[in-house]
């Protein structure tokens, strides 16, 4: 039996996809050869700087990797292309029969197959999931994929774990291939690059894809969405869902710690932003403490927990900490506009 497995970190997951998409990145660059910190991940995944919610319905999946993208694997691919690599993205456009129309199982094997050969992890997205994988190796020629992933348990459980997969081919939603490294463009250029697109999106109104507001708009329909939604009528179920949803969005919020330790390394790499990258590292540290609020509130998941989290007051006292938290986030955010503006006077 013919087969190849690249030995890559575990793929940690405990119940925060965003911290999940750290996870993730760092061990697919690290099994291609090329390492990188979690914190610098998390800042140029963009999943340590924005906000997305999708007003007037409580939607899951907001926090997960790609849910910004505006044209089909736009971040990822910014993110591939900003550490040097070029990427093939693959999103496969089924037919009424569940098979590819825009491809065929030939070719995505072919795909998969080629990279692990290369040494190159696949990120894959599975045809009913909305959470990526590595596959790390084949077997059997192909025949069956294994990855690693994070998975949720029977029992609410979150779980690392390696599977191997056959007659996978229909399963895969969408893909992507690492295909050739070159040099990256030196920090200072990155960073600032995306400081440029943090400030656009946090100050952003259109909705993306028409439906999905980002940045400080997606705050605020956030936080009215908390404030002002009649639960009261709902079953216990539908209330415990809802819950769960809320905590998606506090993921992101709390996703802010995962780039502090690489906002301080650059104030030691550039005195001359150091000023407004510590106040910037102080607001988001601040920000990111909203993530965990309500627990301190005693809301849960049954009984009296439940049931605060469905009253009018409960979600009162958490929306009214979501907007002091919203404003160290606009803090955050203006001392990155003044980096830019410092960076511009020098240009001149």
């Amino acid at each position: 039996m013919v087969k190849n497995i690249i030995d890559i970190p575990d793929i940690e997951y405990y119940g925060s996809e965003v911290d999940y998409a750290f996870s993730l990145l760092a061990a697919i660059f690290n099994g291609a050869g090329d390492r990188a910190e979690l914190a610098e991940l998390a800042v140029y995944s963009g999943m340590a700087n924005r906000f997305v919610w999708i007003p007037g319905s409580w939607s899951r999946g907001c926090e997960c990797l790609g849910s910004i993208d505006e044209t089909p694997h736009e971040d990822i691919t910014r993110l591939l292309n900003t550490f040097g690599w070029e990427s093939k993205c693959v999103k496969n456009l089924r037919d009424e029969r569940g098979k590819p129309s825009n491809t065929d199982n030939g070719q995505i094997r072919n795909d998969f197959v080629g990279s692990i050969d290369r040494g190159y992890p696949v990120m894959s997205l599975g045809a009913n999931n909305h959470r990526f994988n590595a596959v790390v190796g084949y077997e059997n020629y192909g025949g069956a994929i294994v990855c690693k992933e994070g998975t949720d348990g029977p029992n609410g459980e979150h779980l690392s774990v390696t599977v191997s997969r056959d007659n996978w081919e229909d399963t895969i939603s969408d893909y992507i291939l690492l295909l050739n490294k070159h040099e990256a463009a030196p920090e200072r250029e990155r960073f600032l690059d995306l400081l440029k697109l943090i400030v656009y999106r946090a100050g952003r109104t259109e909705k993306i894809n028409g439906k999905m507001n980002v940045g400080f708009a997606a705050w605020e329909a956030f936080l009215h969405m908390l404030e002002h939604e009649d639960l009261s009528d709902l079953s216990t179920k539908k209330v415990n869902d809802i819950l769960g949803q809320y905590c998606d969005g506090l993921c992101q919020i709390w996703g802010r710690n995962g780039g502090l330790p690489y906002y301080r390394s650059l104030a030691g790499r550039f005195p001359e932003w150091k000023n407004e990258l510590e106040a910037a590292v102080d607001a988001l540290d601040t920000c990111a403490k909203y993530g965990g609020f309500l627990w301190s509130q005693g809301i849960g998941w049954e009984g009296a927990g439940l049931e605060k989290f469905r009253s009018k007051d409960g979600r009162k006292t958490l929306a009214d900490e979501g907007y002091k938290a919203m404003q160290k986030d606009m803090e955050a955010v203006r001392q990155f506009e003044k980096i830019l503006e410092k960076e511009q006077i020098h240009k001149q």
